[in-house]
């Protein structure tokens, strides 16, 4: 099993997601059509973020993104990180659900996001779909197939300080 993931066509994400690897490791929970993702530290197990939420519809063949705000930013020498995050949670969802390229994504997000992040993916063509309410606007983006290896990202087991109930 590979712990570097194969990306063919993006010379971006080949530089920045082993770096990503290097740093940090990935967990998933998946319920039904969604998608929790956890971020931790590697050296120290800590967690940087959670509650990263993808769901996926079939019938309109959407891949949403509820929620993604990795917090990587706090972390030193962080620049492109978040980029080759989104891109591992992207393919790793589309394995989960066995999408091809005829499916899109889909999320909302402020003008400030969508210009300084969404929109500067080169591996995905992100477009303003509509504007919403105040200063909201839904992103779409095909979803463009590479072949990434995404085996790294493992079940997530929750401790007795994430689910209550167990104390």
């Amino acid at each position: 099993m590979s712990t570097t993931p194969i990306v063919s066509d993006s010379a971006f994400m080949r530089t920045n997601v082993p770096l990503f690897l290097q740093r940090f490791f990935i967990t998933y929970y998946k319920e039904d059509s969604c998608i929790e993702y956890f971020i931790n530290r590697s050296a120290f197990q800590d967690r940087i973020s959670s509650s990263l939420v993808f769901s996926y519809n079939a019938i309109t063949k959407d891949l949403h993104v509820s929620r993604f705000h990795p917090e990587l930013y706090q972390q030193p020498n962080s620049k492109y990180l978040s980029a080759a995050c989104f891109f591992l949670l992207i393919h790793h969802c589309a394995d989960m659900y066995s999408l091809d390229n005829a499916c899109h994504i889909s999320l909302e997000t402020v003008p400030m996001v969508s210009n300084g992040f969404y929109m500067r993916l080169r591996d995905f063509n992100f477009h303003v779909h509509k504007s919403g309410l105040g200063e909201v606007v839904e992103l779409t983006s095909d979803l463009i197939r590479l072949p990434v290896d995404t085996s790294m990202i493992n079940i997530h087991v929750f401790d007795e300080e994430e689910v209550p109930f167990l104390k």
